[in-house]
């Protein structure tokens, strides 16, 4: 059975961490985009964890990439926390997003 797509929200002082886990496809984009109402709101660092994320698509580049901007335009950034699964760091690599964020943990997979 595929882990559907799940989202938590840990909120401190200074800085938001969206922890999304499961797997991410077109069948997600109406969760993730409601998940950037967080974005909106969020103080100045964003954390993105994505260390559970399975695998994610088109769908997943699209929330980073918006969530990117909307830090950016809000003057604050965002992070993408990982170790990241093969799909998703394939993801970015292959549409040459990887180095448009800031991603840590990304060597700690195993």
């Amino acid at each position: 059975m595929v882990p559907s797509l799940q989202l938590d929200t840990q909120v401190a002082p200074g800085c938001t961490t969206l922890v999304i886990s499961g797997e991410c496809d077109q069948d997600d984009a109406q969760v993730l985009e409601q998940a950037l109402t967080v974005v909106e709101d969020s103080p100045p660092v964003l954390i993105v964890d994505v260390s559970r994320l399975l695998f994610g698509d088109s769908v997943l580049l699209h929330f980073l990439l918006s969530a990117q901007r909307a830090q950016t335009a809000a003057g604050g950034r965002l992070e993408v926390r990982g170790p990241l699964a093969p799909a998703v760091e394939r993801l970015l690599r292959e549409t040459g997003t990887y180095e448009a964020f800031t991603v840590t943990g990304a060597g700690d997979a195993a």
